[in-house]
């Protein structure tokens, strides 16, 4: 993907995610991948009225027609409100396509295949792989490392040296203004609304000269799991050197859910939860140094 790609690419995850009921915590975009760290909860879907699914219908198709119900949102609105023999299939066929991940995906990528396709002059399958998901517990400092991880994807492939210089990322939007990217980052903090203060705290975690950072170590050994939190944690400092989050993790993209001890656990003690067989111990991210918001979490390997 090229800028011009990336672009589209947001536009692309933004509407969808509005129309599928969910929310963008961070991403990040490069030329040959891309990662979506995104919020849900299905029943916010499933309590939906007539006036929220028109408005999520809204979000996507804006003033045009849905091809495959024949619907602008207007329409879609005097159908549900006259409440004939229609609507109820319209809700559900809609409602079916929101608050899955698989869905939300599959509609993201086939939107901009056929964008790049037509803007391109090209034909066939833009993307070479199935998408991969990774289930993350909310509001932990899992949480937070699995969003800094993603947004320092461009500063370990060495295209900036500065996660906010980056505008094709959650972070570097937000740092130039964009309002959904600051209410994403500020969702990681365990915050409604973006303030100075959780901007410097999330980008303490990216680019700070203090702190324990993180640092994979050999097999069967623990990962350190911490960023920095000092105050002299200041905006523009260096990046922590020996970082493990400027390296490659493999437990952020190739596991099956992260989270706190406990929380993994109730995981493994649901027997064919999601076809799951437990087929290793969890591995350890642990705090190192004693940062003060770091939590113990686990990742456990998918079967």
């Amino acid at each position: 993907m090229d800028e011009e790609a990336m672009e589209a690419m947001r536009h692309i995850m933004r509407s969808q995610a509005a129309f599928a009921g969910m929310e963008v915590l961070t991403y990040c975009f490069m030329a040959n991948h891309f990662h979506i760290f995104v919020r849900l909860d299905p029943k916010e879907t499933e309590d939906l009225d007539d006036a929220g699914l028109v408005g999520r219908f809204r979000a996507l198709y804006g003033g045009t027609r849905c091809a495959s119900l024949g619907l602008d949102a207007d329409d879609l609105e005097v159908i549900l409100k006259n409440n004939g023999d229609s609507a109820e299939g319209i809700r559900r066929r809609l409602k079916a396509r929101m608050g899955e991940v698989s869905v939300f995906m599959r509609e993201v990528k086939t939107r901009f295949t056929l964008w790049y396709n037509g803007e391109r002059g090209t034909v066939g399958t833009f993307w070479a792989e199935r998408f991969r998901s990774v289930i993350v517990e909310a509001d932990t400092e899992a949480q937070r490392m699995v969003a800094a991880y993603i947004d320092l994807n461009p500063v370990r492939a060495g295209l900036v040296e500065d996660a906010g210089d980056y505008g094709f990322s959650g972070f570097g939007e937000a740092c130039a203004g964009g309002s959904a990217a600051r209410r994403g980052i500020a969702r990681t903090e365990g915050k409604m609304t973006w303030t100075t203060q959780w901007h410097k705290r999330y980008r303490a975690r990216l680019c700070s000269r203090t702190g324990p950072g993180m640092r994979p170590l050999g097999r069967g050994q623990r990962t350190a799991a911490a960023g920095a939190t000092k105050e002299t944690a200041m905006p523009g400092a260096g990046l922590a050197e020996g970082s493990g989050l400027l390296s490659k993790i493999r437990a952020f993209s190739e596991s099956w859910v992260v989270g706190s001890v406990g929380w993994v656990e109730s995981f493994c003690a649901v027997d064919g939860w999601l076809g799951f067989r437990r087929g290793r111990k969890p591995k350890l991210l642990v705090e190192d140094g004693g940062a003060d918001f770091a939590t113990v979490a686990t990742v456990v390997k998918r079967p």
